[in-house]
């Protein structure tokens, strides 16, 4: 019930758009006129996004034991791919992924930190790049100041939080402080000694650290999250040029960003709906024409959501059919290498 009144409401904002660009007639005449080398640019824009993402899982999952190319491209396809369409979007890819890796010789809790580290690098890198993309887009004069000073001192905030997390997470104190924290909270449970917690926050900081690796390795791993974001926005601009209008690089990031936000909306399956209406609308105010907007959206989306969507339900049955033992072979002889 849950599902079908999120399609409802994802049915409906899209309807209001299509309405609005003409009828579905002149989105669906859109779509037939754009240019297809453009078109088959964003899809290799999209493969590379998920290869980046393949990448990542390469870095962090064979620190704690071998890890082939194809596995990691698999399991960026089962998280960001397949994962991005489920109702707790991108919870059941993430739970997929990790047992996956756990057939494959890593512990609970090794594979949870591969897969968390993960999304925490493509979480943070999208904060990032949101704020700095929406203070260049005032900068610019995109928007007036006057109407976008709240979300300037939102875009300012976020990038003060991301730069003193990311120094706090080096020290192992703030995970005992996050432990403190965190078992204050468990109100109808009695909680350890603080001795204990101290213990098990700082064992738990050293797996996370073994994980991640050195600073420079944690420095690849943003750049990589940073890259998949900009290489998403990338297929949005291609489709936009395929659908023959053109816009400000900053503000395609601008749009994909508000797509990215409204997809969060819980009950609807990857945003369907919200982010094919958010998407053009925010085009069209910048310029584009709505039914071309539409348009770029839906081939954006085809090529950026259902495709890797649909690989990455073949990747989980590659995952479960390949030969699991490969890296089982030691998972302690990783560990030590």
């Amino acid at each position: 019930m849950k599902l079908f009144a999120g399609l409802l409401v994802g049915g409906a904002a899209i309807w209001l758009v299509i309405s609005t660009a003409g009828g579905l007639g002149d989105a669906v005449s859109a779509v037939g006129r754009m240019r297809v080398g453009f078109v088959a640019l964003a899809v290799g824009f999209a493969t590379i996004r998920i290869a980046l993402f393949g990448l990542q899982f390469l870095w962090l999952g064979r620190r704690s034991g071998p890890l082939t190319g194809g596995a990691a491209m698999s399991l960026a396809l089962v998280v960001y791919g397949f994962g991005a369409i489920t109702p707790a979007a991108p919870a059941e890819g993430l739970a997929i992924a990790s047992h996956e890796l756990q057939q494959r010789g890593r512990s609970k809790r090794e594979a949870r930190m591969i897969c968390g580290f993960s999304e925490w690098f493509s979480q943070r890198t999208f904060y990032g790049i949101a704020a700095l993309d929406l203070i260049i887009v005032v900068a610019l004069g995109h928007l007036p100041f006057s109407d976008s000073w709240p979300f300037m001192i939102v875009a300012f905030v976020v990038i003060l939080a991301l730069t003193g997390t990311a120094m706090a997470a080096r020290r192992p104190g703030a995970a005992v402080h996050a432990a403190r924290m965190l078992g204050a909270l468990r109100i109808s449970r009695p909680q350890p000694p603080p001795q204990v917690r101290r213990q098990a926050a700082g064992v738990w900081h050293a797996a996370a650290m073994a994980i991640v690796g050195s600073p420079r390795n944690r420095v690849r791993l943003a750049l990589v999250s940073a890259a998949a974001v900009l290489t998403d926005a990338a297929t949005l601009w291609a489709t936009c040029h395929a659908a023959g209008f053109h816009v400000h690089p900053e503000l395609v990031l601008l749009a994909r960003t508000v797509g990215t936000v409204v997809s969060w909306v819980p009950l609807l399956p990857g945003g369907l709906g919200l982010v094919e209406a958010a998407i053009p609308t925010v085009l069209h105010r910048f310029g584009a024409p709505l039914d071309d907007a539409l348009a770029a959206t839906l081939v954006y989306r085809a090529a950026g959501t259902l495709l890797p969507a649909l690989a990455g339900g073949l990747a989980i049955a590659n995952l479960r059919t390949g030969d699991r033992h490969q890296p089982a072979l030691s998972a302690a002889g990783g560990r030590g290498s």
